[in-house]
C-alpha cells in the first residue's frame, strides 16, 4: 500500500516542473526546452509504466529499460547545450551515441529488454554523475553569478546528482536481488526509488523556475 502511495505522488509531482516550464515558455533556452521534452517523456513513461504494472498486473521492466535510454540521451543533450569548448561537445555526443548503441546491443544479446537490466541503468547514472561534475568544474572556472541559488542549472545539476548518485545502488543491486527473487527487499528498493524521484522533480521544478535570471535571459539572448 506504502509503495503504490509513494509511486503516485512521485508520478503526481511531475506535473509541477511541466506546469512551471509551460509558464516559463518564453525564457527557456535550448538546453531548457530539451529538459522540457524530457519531462513530456517522463510523464507518458509514468502513466504507461504505472497502467502496464498496476492495472494489468504485468511487468514494466521493457518500459523501464526505454525510458533508461531516452532519460540519458535527453540529459546529455541538455548539458551539451552548455558545455564549453568544441572538444567536450564532441566527447559529450560520441558518448551518447556510444551509449545507445551498446544498450540495444545489450538488450538484443541478453534476450534483458523485458527483463530489469542494471547494468544499462548503472552506466546511465555514471555518465550523468560525469556531466554533472564537468558542468560544475566548468561553472568554477568562469563564476558569473554570486548567487549560485538563483542559477537554473546550478539547481537542476544538484537535482541530478542527488538522484542519480543514489539510485546508481539501486540499479546495481536490483537486479541481482530481483534474479533471487527476494520481492520484499525489491519493494523496500523501489520505495526509495520513489522518494529520490520526489526530491529529484521538485528541484527541476526550481530550476526551471529560476529560468527568468537576469544571468539567464543575458546568455539566451546571444
Amino acid at each position: 500500500m506504502i509503495d503504490l502511495i509513494l509511486s503516485y505522488i512521485s508520478s503526481t509531482v511531475l506535473l509541477l516542473p511541466l506546469i512551471i516550464a509551460i509558464y516559463r515558455n518564453k525564457y527557456l533556452t535550448i538546453e531548457f526546452r530539451i529538459l522540457f521534452l524530457y519531462i513530456i517523456g517522463a510523464i507518458i513513461y509514468e502513466a504507461f509504466g504505472n497502467y502496464w504494472s498496476i492495472v494489468l498486473h504485468k511487468p514494466n521492466h521493457f518500459i523501464i529499460n526505454t525510458f533508461t535510454v531516452f532519460e540519458c540521451i535527453m540529459i546529455g543533450f541538455m548539458y551539451n547545450q552548455v558545455f564549453r569548448g568544441r572538444k567536450i561537445k564532441k566527447l559529450t555526443y560520441a558518448t551518447i551515441g556510444i551509449y545507445a548503441v551498446f544498450s540495444v546491443i545489450v538488450f538484443t544479446e541478453r534476450l534483458s529488454f523485458e527483463r530489469y537490466n542494471g547494468m544499462v541503468s548503472a552506466i546511465s547514472c555514471l555518465l550523468v554523475i560525469t556531466w554533472v561534475f564537468i558542468y560544475f568544474y566548468q561553472l568554477l572556472q568562469t563564476l558569473q553569478v554570486k548567487k549560485l541559488s538563483i542559477l537554473p542549472m546550478f539547481w537542476i545539476s544538484v537535482s541530478c546528482l542527488l538522484y542519480f548518485s543514489g539510485t546508481l545502488f539501486l540499479f546495481l543491486y536490483g537486479e541481482m536481488i530481483l534474479f533471487n527473487k527476494n520481492m520484499d527487499l525489491y519493494l523496500e528498493l523501489w520505495n526509495i526509488y520513489y522518494v529520490l524521484s520526489f526530491i529529484f522533480r521538485i528541484f527541476l521544478a526550481i530550476g526551471l523556475w529560476f529560468s527568468k535570471t537576469p544571468l539567464q535571459l543575458k546568455s539566451s539572448s546571444k
